[in-house]
């Protein structure tokens, strides 16, 4: 599981802006509440100040790009202020951060999870996570080398010559092989930007402007309904907006207990949850149906987890889960106090037929 600290600091690593430690102290005069540290940039964060034996890191403004401290309060004359943390040699932490979310949006705008979400930087493949740094990678050396384009070549009358033009050039010749180690990747891998796509032609019946169905091949004995693939279709430039139900699809073995959990970043209490698996969804076309294969069992729990609160499970019995075809569609709803209705999960049910009995 990717998260942003554990790629930020991949994304140091890679860079060369790895953090290091230090202290450093002044002494008040009894008017003066701005010291300037001579490293920077620094991490605000775990920045230790104490005037003394007392910590005043709480009260305290620190800019982490130039270094500089201001204090709430002056310290007395004599008083020593210690200030002790980490720094780097390029970026900030947020600087990175920003590095790290930006890649994320291009590279993964297309990418789902194991269960055919849409990925999120927890959910994000390990595979995608080396890529995904480069991508970063690239963007931070941009920054750097946008800034030593403003530097100009010094040439003295003595005829010494300081060439600064050459760190730029130097920059932009490793954001190339960056980028071009990205694309490589992303190539050889199916990922991000220059993944190879592969995609299939859909015919249009000429005489109602549908699309012809298309489904599943399957071998010359199995005699199971067939499972209608659908494909993704252009837009034409019709702009959908984005739906706020998760689209997740689940994997069950056939013939045994099935569990999992959905969490919510509100209390459940006042809500009725209720969850169907039917063989294919509500609609006027419909095909036999919709028949109603099951009902999931669900229970809350309690969570209390940062910006976790409630969650749900949802569960099967084996007895319920030996009679599912291999496709199905399922949601996820709750009613609340009031009487309304909200879904907020959908999708697919994959179910693999079991061996033993």
């Amino acid at each position: 599981m990717a998260t942003l600290s554990a790629l930020s600091d991949r994304l140091r690593a890679e860079i060369g802006d790895m953090g290091r430690s230090f202290v450093e102290t002044f002494t008040g005069d009894g008017s003066n509440k701005r010291f300037q540290l001579t490293y920077a940039p620094i991490n605000g964060t775990n920045l230790t100040i104490n005037v003394g034996s007392t910590s005043v890191a709480s009260t305290a403004i620190i800019e982490e790009v130039t270094g500089m401290i201001q204090l709430a309060v002056a310290p007395s004359n004599g008083a020593v202020i210690t200030v002790s943390g980490t720094t780097f040699k390029y970026f900030t932490d947020t600087e990175i951060q920003y590095y790290i979310n930006t890649a994320f949006v291009d590279h993964a705008r297309s990418t789902t999870d194991s269960n055919g979400s849409r990925a999120t930087l927890l959910t994000l493949p390990v595979i995608d996570e080396y890529p995904l740094v480069l991508l970063a990678a690239s963007m931070a050396l941009y920054t750097l080398a946008t800034d030593s384009a403003f530097d100009i070549d010094i040439i003295s009358p003595d005829g010494v010559s300081i060439p600064r033009s050459e760190r730029f050039r130097q920059l932009m010749e490793i954001v190339t092989t960056r980028k071009e180690q990205y694309r490589e990747l992303c190539v050889l891998l199916g990922l991000g930007m220059h993944r190879i796509e592969v995609f299939t032609l859909r015919k249009i019946s000429r005489r109602t402007n549908h699309y012809v169905p298309i489904y599943r091949p399957q071998e010359i004995d199995d005699h199971s309904l067939p499972q209608r693939v659908y494909l993704p279709m252009p837009d034409y430039g019709d702009i959908t907006p984005p739906s706020t139900i998760l689209s997740r699809d689940i994997s069950m073995y056939s013939g045994d207990d099935f569990s999992m959990r959905y969490q919510f970043g509100f209390d459940l209490t006042g809500f009725t949850p209720k969850g169907q698996i039917r063989l294919y969804t509500q609609g006027g076309f419909a095909q036999i149906g919709p028949l109603l294969l099951a009902d999931f069992v669900i229970t809350k729990y309690s969570v209390n987890n940062n910006s976790v609160v409630d969650g749900l499970i949802i569960t099967l019995p084996a007895a319920t889960t030996a009679n599912l075809p291999k496709t199905s569609y399922y949601d996820i709803q709750m009613t609340d106090s009031s009487g309304n209705i909200k879904t907020y999960a959908k999708g697919k049910v994959f179910t693999e037929k079991q061996v033993t009995t």
